[in-house]
């Protein structure tokens, strides 16, 4: 597959910069034409084939577009200033330098992504779902989950997928986890080597429940450690199996933590505790470590409760669990958040002189979806600085511009500042691009419930009439490329590429017509296994359609 032709993605950025123009940047000077385009140079030695295998760019943006400087007047009064687009399920990132950033995956690797020419190469493979990244004296610290999916599967059955099935909550499972923190050395192309264990024996669930966020200032580094349960009651087996899963030599002082750890020793204290789910954090000009947590605020509802943000400190206890634990009994002093979030799945708070941003799923009745919203110290009222179809999953700084890593592969770069005067949309998939690519290509490739066309590198669904309950199973995406050499390595046993997605990541409805977006890897494909999927009362899975699609060659 290929990316868009030039005359295509030209054609989907004036169009989409229209749009932004007529909603809410009416009047302005500025437009497309500031975009300074530069041809990346081709790298000195050839770029692993895994390290760019699944980048493709979306309709209308091209990867190539340079990333201006905040003070050169380049970037766009209306804020948006670039878009890479290193491919793979970003979890994490972290700055190497002025011009590189380290990105971790869901796929299990860390890639190094020079900002000004797009180019990408691998730094390292075979990891367990990183989730954070950080760089102090010349070593990049990395968390993982460890053994988790292994587990799973081992627990479950062989052919549960680690993506979507929630971890084993029984004693043996817990006591087998070890989930982990990492460091190696960085060497001067930004390679690593000298890999050390930091912090292991870490109980671990689901695929997020564990070491998550990493920052530093400069003397320690923080980690942010999920609690491996959803909630905690007098009977839970964390309270009575405590002095059990000790004996297992698991780390139960590490549960809903922050901690943190002064290389070179490693030792590692416990910072603050009472948090549910804590994932990417951050450090405040004036030493506060930010984050939002996945918590109970509000009520002990299973979906969609309210989160909290709040400002971490030395010795708080932040109110999870509900009943208490062995380390914090229900009288303990709660610190209340600065905020709580009009919305659930927070991935992300970024602290800056101008105040925190919040990436998260809004649902304050404005139909946004996942945002990126600036609070001030004191709290109050957001800014909303951005929405968009995914999640962003890492928040950078450089030069006044912040780099917003999502779990879409993508990297958007933008003037927050600008952007906070008319929030900015970045979806690029809109009905006009779909309805031309439907024109175009004329009968789907696929009919069943949903309707699949193919465009320049990306698959379309799209069903009419649809309800809210045609967005609700998941889609499966099962990509078989023409040389299976091109699969990440963890994905070989299996013959095929899983892209599976949800309709919130990837779609949208416009009145009773649903609409997905989802590119496709960059290699020759030779077949395409699509559909959607419910999970059952006894775990397993049931596929409520799907259907296939063999390419000619």
């Amino acid at each position: 597959m290929s990316s868009l032709k030039l005359p295509l993605l030209m054609a989907m950025v004036v169009a989409v910069f229209v749009a932004w123009f007529a909603v809410g940047c009416a009047g302005g000077s500025s437009g497309p034409g500031d975009f300074v385009r530069l041809t990346a140079p081709a790298p000195a030695t050839a770029v692993p084939a895994s390290a760019v295998a699944d980048s493709a760019s979306p309709p209308g943006v091209s990867s190539a577009f340079a990333v201006p400087d905040a003070v050169s007047g380049v970037c766009p009064e209306h804020g948006y200033c670039a878009l890479l687009e290193p491919g793979g399920r970003l979890t994490a990132a972290a700055w190497l330098d002025e011009d590189r950033m380290y990105l971790a995956d869901f796929e299990g690797r860390i890639r190094l992504l020079d900002v000004k020419t797009g180019v990408v190469t691998m730094a390292l493979d075979g990891l367990s779902i990183p989730r954070g990244l950080t760089v102090l004296d010349g070593r990049l610290y990395v968390s993982e989950m460890g053994n988790v999916c292994r587990l799973i599967r081992q627990v479950r059955g062989p052919d549960i997928g680690c993506r979507y099935e929630s971890g084993a909550t029984d004693l043996e499972f817990l006591s087998r986890t070890s989930a982990q923190v990492l460091s190696y050395q960085i060497d001067d192309s930004g390679g690593l080597s000298d890999r050390q264990v930091v912090v292991d024996r870490i109980m671990a669930w689901d695929r997020d429940h564990a070491p998550n966020g990493l920052a530093n200032d400069g003397e320690y580094v923080y980690v942010s450690v999920g609690h491996p349960q959803h909630r905690i009651n007098p009977g839970h087996i964390l309270m009575t199996h405590a002095d059990e899963l000790k004996s297992h030599n698991r780390r139960t002082d590490l549960m809903g933590v922050v901690a943190r750890l002064r290389p070179p020793d490693n030792e590692v204290e416990v910072y603050a505790t009472g948090l549910r789910n804590t994932y990417g954090i951050s450090i405040a000009p004036d030493g506060t470590i930010y984050g939002a947590d996945n918590d109970d605020h509000g009520g002990l509802a299973d979906c969609c409760q309210r989160e909290e943000l709040n400002a971490i400190v030395a010795g708080g206890f932040y109110g999870f669990p509900s009943y208490g634990t062995y380390e914090a009994p229900p009288e303990a002093k709660v610190i209340e958040p600065v905020a709580v979030l009009e919305g659930t799945a927070s991935t992300f708070a970024h602290a800056n002189q101008d105040g925190i941003y919040v990436a998260y799923l809004a649902l304050d009745g404005s139909g946004d979806g996942f945002v990126v919203d600036r609070f001030d110290y004191a709290g109050g009222t957001p800014e909303r600085i951005v929405s968009a179809k995914g999640h962003t999953t890492a928040i950078l700084e450089r030069n006044g511009l912040l780099y917003l890593a999502s779990f879409d592969g993508s990297v958007h770069v933008i003037n927050p500042h600008a952007a906070a005067a008319a929030p900015l949309n970045l979806s690029w998939y809109y009905d006009d691009y779909v309805d031309e690519v439907i024109a175009d290509g004329g009968r789907p490739i696929i009919s069943s419930d949903y309707d699949v066309y193919l465009g320049e590198g990306v698959l379309i669904y799209d069903k009419h009439p649809c309800t809210p309950a045609d967005t609700e199973d998941g889609f499966f995406l099962h990509v078989v490329p023409v040389n299976l050499d091109f699969l990440p390595e963890k994905r070989r046993q299996y013959n095929f590429d899983n892209w599976d997605f949800n309709f919130a990541a990837y779609g949208w409805r416009n009145g009773d017509r649903c609409r997905a977006v989802r590119r496709l890897p960059e290699y020759d494909i030779s077949t395409i296994r699509t559909g959607q999927w419910v999970r059952e009362e006894n775990g397993h899975y049931r596929h409520t359609w799907e259907a296939e699609y063999h390419f000619e060659r």
